[in-house]
């Protein structure tokens, strides 16, 4: 699996540096002077409402054209598929973990594997034959989790306002989320939304991947803004991570999305 030979390799590299397994703590330095707990779940309300969230209550499923390009050694080693460029047609039920990736391109073409109710599974001559797939449990939800993310984040328990900051000639506000506290925890994931102080739509997003390693984090940059059939999505993810000194990991490309051309019958195949 080349996602374990790259956490094995990561512990190697960094065996000898003691700040890197300290669990990542996304919260800023001077967060308390900036504490505004109602204006960040205000601005994450106003974030929904800018990316049109309940739009997603009109689709039983999706199914989204979908790439993904990985960039160098850390890329190549993150990542399972047979080419460093590569492209998808994801199918997902929203706002569950019940979906489908199939390949569209390289050696693996044609190849179609799912993921329903946390089993994976693959699909061989039509029939869904379970099998254990780790990269497939992370990169299936992975991809679904950065298509819906304006509205998954709702979810969260707690938010907290952090400040803002320009960038790129543009201000930004930030806003940390996460579950029960946003305190650093071993299992759950901390995110800071960084939103456009004008229009509210998500400009990047920080977070960290505990499924990875307690002290993995990335940032995402939400761009290229396009609507399909009302949906506004961005169809650009400039992934950048902690395991770099600077460059990309991986960019992600969302190329079609349409909503209801699968029946959700075919996504829970599993009886």
């Amino acid at each position: 699996m080349k996602k374990i030979a790259l956490l094995t390799l990561v512990s190697i590299l960094f065996y000898s540096c003691a700040v890197f397994f300290k669990l990542k703590d996304l919260r800023p330095e001077n967060m308390e002077l900036k504490s505004n707990q109602n204006k960040a779940k205000q601005l994450i309300h106003e974030m929904g409402v800018a990316h049109g969230i309940c739009l997603w209550d009109s689709a039983q499923t999706y199914t989204a054209t979908f790439g993904d390009e990985f960039y160098g050694f850390f890329g190549k080693q993150s990542h399972p598929f047979k080419e460093q460029k590569m492209e998808f047609s994801l199918s997902y039920i929203p706002n569950d973990f019940n979906g489908q990736l199939e390949v569209l391109n390289g050696k693996e073409k044609g190849v179609i594997w799912g993921i329903q109710s946390g089993q994976t599974y693959k699909l061989e001559g039509g029939k869904a034959v379970l099998k254990k797939n780790k990269d497939m449990q992370f990169w299936i939800p992975t991809y679904q989790y950065f298509i819906e993310f304006p509205k998954r984040i709702q979810e969260a328990t707690v938010f907290d306002y952090i400040g803002s900051k320009e960038e790129n000639g543009v201000e930004i506000e930030g806003i940390i989320a996460s579950w029960g506290t946003i305190e650093p925890q071993k299992e759950i994931d901390q995110y800071i939304i960084w939103l456009n102080a004008n229009t509210k739509r998500i400009a990047k997003v920080e977070y960290t991947v505990r499924d990875v390693y307690g002290f993995v984090s990335g940032i995402a940059h939400f761009n290229n803004y396009k609507y399909f059939d009302g949906f506004l999505l961005p169809t650009e993810f400039l992934v950048e991570s902690n395991l770099l000194k600077k460059g990309l990991l991986h960019k992600m490309s969302l190329v079609d999305f349409k909503i209801n051309r699968k029946d959700i019958s075919l996504l829970l195949p599993i009886k």
